[in-house]
């Protein structure tokens, strides 16, 4: 015999000889190893990954909350804005109603232009 066939037979005198001739005997178990092999290396790569860029991506979140509350007042400062220019075109167009001009045309009463007569 040759030393690979003593040395199994060695292996399968002990439980856990059995129990691992029982395991890479049977195909699933090898099918199931691999993909133990794969999640195992995947796994690896994540925390290495986290390991690395983890400060750097944690400022990337923190900065990017920062812009978003910076955001966040800027848009009250235009919503400010927009309705000060808002009050300023009613009163700009309630001027010129009052003076025969509207926005359809020129006229009394704000008949235009625009309307089929």
């Amino acid at each position: 015999m040759t030393s690979m066939k003593l040395k199994l037979q060695r292996a399968k005198r002990t439980k856990l000889g059995r129990f691992l001739c029982a395991i890479l005997g049977d195909q699933c178990g090898a099918v199931a190893m691999e993909y133990v092999v794969i999640a195992l290396l995947v796994a690896a790569a994540v925390v290495g990954i986290v390991m690395v860029f983890g400060s750097r991506i944690a400022n990337m979140f923190t900065q990017s909350t920062k812009a978003l509350a910076t955001e966040e007042s800027k848009m009250g400062d235009l919503a400010t804005e927009v309705k000060e220019s808002r009050g300023k075109d009613i009163e700009r167009v309630e001027a010129q109603k009052g003076h025969g001009d509207t926005i359809r045309g020129t006229g009394e009463g704000g008949e235009g232009g625009g309307e089929a007569q």
